[in-house]
């Protein structure tokens, strides 16, 4: 019997886990925390927390979130759902808590990691067969040196990662200045302008949101998770539709996208705001694409949040003096500014293969390196439904192990990482965010590789409706389980610049 470790018991974590005990193989799961669930594990979750994605598309195909839910769950009711998938799915046991993971090398067709336990302070070595990386996108928080922020803290302020912002107490009527414009920094400044004295929101640059509800009428998921939807982005590769899209019809594509803009324009008062961005949201929707807190935008307009488009050039006690020369007074300093995402514990030889200094991963289809022998990676493949993608990807690294799936010798997944690499980084920069580990707004193309490459059917149902419903977790249920088709060898990968 195969021993498989599995380093992260988050969601991707958890899905690869199920996914190869089903298969009978012997499986353990190292989480460095006390407790499991990754970004929505108590100690990593901020007060008010909540999925940017839909309740039925935040789901594992075959565990449906309950019917009781919001159709935006709280960071509570999430971990409560991953919970009740460990323990349905008999994960619980496999879980080893409160261990760390401090190398691991490859020596003779074995892993070999060195572990610690945190709550005995004693270290361990374990064997694998077959590792699976799942530590994902969210791995440290980044917090930005500020020039004088040890005089801050010697004023009393207090610093805190969005992360550590965890009760009502530590805002309440304070003088809070939060740094970022991305889910966690918006949220936290609608959060504190009902309980500071003064709530101030810097930011380098406006970005998009988009609402639960556009036009206060229409779910986001109608005009975002759909086939239809994802055909209006200019993708790496085309089908002759897309291409046909994008040329012939590319007065419409531009249509659509400008008409978007105006109604968030309308919607959100963002030329009122000051907060209108200056490019096109057609470039910026990625896994980063922020759905607005409710009432966000109406406190800026209103000055409840006071929000100044800067950076902090120094600290000087409790002053923040900014890059544009103002200064404000600041009892809580909170950084929604991300997290890192590293693997301080992998082989150097294996890991400068996997992310270059340019510090962007190379994996093919986000989850192996021909080069790098019984490792793979899953929740590398980030998406607006990580469930469902970490999950198809889990299905596929299982094949990949067991040697059934159909894929081109190591030179020509080489070419295709390479011209993937290129593409995120000359025609669409902002697919390199996050190390290049974004798969969205691609979400369908990427599921569609994974499913061809194991010779499964890529959707059910025909015709416009398939084009136009949102994504169904529960359809690839049925799907990963559907009759085998021949999988189809990858192409030779042509020059990028064929394809634009």
């Amino acid at each position: 019997m195969k021993h498989v470790g599995i380093i992260g018991a988050g969601i991707s974590g958890l899905t690869t886990a199920k996914t190869f005990l089903e298969k009978g193989y012997r499986v353990t799961v190292l989480e460095k925390t006390a407790d499991l669930g990754g970004v929505w594990e108590k100690s990593r979750s901020y007060l008010g927390v909540a999925t940017q994605t839909t309740r039925d598309e935040y789901a594992f195909s075959d565990f449906p979130m309950p019917a009781a839910y919001p159709l935006w769950p709280s960071g509570e009711q999430v971990q409560a759902y991953l919970r009740s998938y460990a323990v349905s799915k008999h994960i619980w046991p496999h879980i080893w808590f409160n261990t760390r993971v401090d190398r691991l090398l490859f020596d003779q067709s074995k892993w070999e990691a060195h572990i610690t336990d945190l709550r005995q302070q004693t270290t361990h070595q374990l064997s694998f067969d077959f590792v699976v990386i799942c530590t994902g996108t969210f791995h440290q928080p980044h917090v930005p040196a500020f020039a004088g922020i040890d005089s801050f803290v010697a004023a009393g302020g207090q610093l805190l990662h969005s992360s550590e912002v965890k009760s009502d107490r530590l805002l309440h009527n304070k003088a809070v200045t939060v740094v970022g414009f991305a889910k966690s920094a918006t949220d936290i400044a609608t959060l504190s302008a009902g309980l500071a004295s003064s709530t101030t929101l810097l930011y380098r640059t406006a970005q998009w949101k988009v609402p639960r509800y556009f036009g206060n009428k229409i779910n986001m998921r109608f005009l975002l998770f759909s086939r239809l939807s994802e055909a209006f982005f200019n993708a790496p590769r085309k089908s002759f539709a897309q291409r046909l899209l994008h040329s012939v019809g590319r007065p419409l594509v531009w249509a659509q996208w400008r008409g978007l803009e105006a109604l968030l324009k309308w919607q959100f008062k963002l030329k009122a705001c000051g907060m209108l961005p200056t490019h096109r949201i057609e470039d910026q929707i990625s896994c980063s694409l922020g759905v607005a807190p409710e009432g966000f935008y109406e406190l800026v307009h209103q000055q409840k949040i006071k929000a100044h488009q800067s950076e902090i050039a120094r600290i000087d006690g409790k002053q923040l003096v900014l890059a544009n020369g103002q200064t404000i007074h600041t009892d809580v300093l909170v950084c929604g500014t991300g997290f890192t995402q590293e693997l301080p514990f992998l082989d150097e030889k294996y890991r400068h293969l996997i992310v270059g200094d340019d510090k962007r991963y190379h994996l093919f289809r986000n989850i192996v390196h021909p080069l790098v022998p019984q490792l793979g990676f899953v929740g590398f493949n980030s998406s607006l439904f990580t469930t469902l993608t970490s999950e198809v990807a889990a299905s596929w690294l299982l094949r990949y192990m067991e040697q059934s799936l159909h894929l081109p010798d190591a030179a020509a997944m080489q070419e295709d990482m390479a011209f993937m690499d290129a593409w995120r980084t000359q025609s669409r920069p902002i697919a390199a965010e996050f190390g290049g580990t974004c798969i969205a707004p691609f979400n369908y193309m990427h599921l569609d590789q994974l499913m061809t490459d194991m010779g499964l059917p890529v959707k059910t149902g025909r015709g416009l409706k398939a084009y136009l419903k949102p994504i169904n977790p529960a359809d690839y249920h049925q799907l990963l389980r559907g009759s085998r088709q021949q999988p189809a060898m990858l192409k030779k990968v042509k020059p990028a610049y064929q394809y634009y």
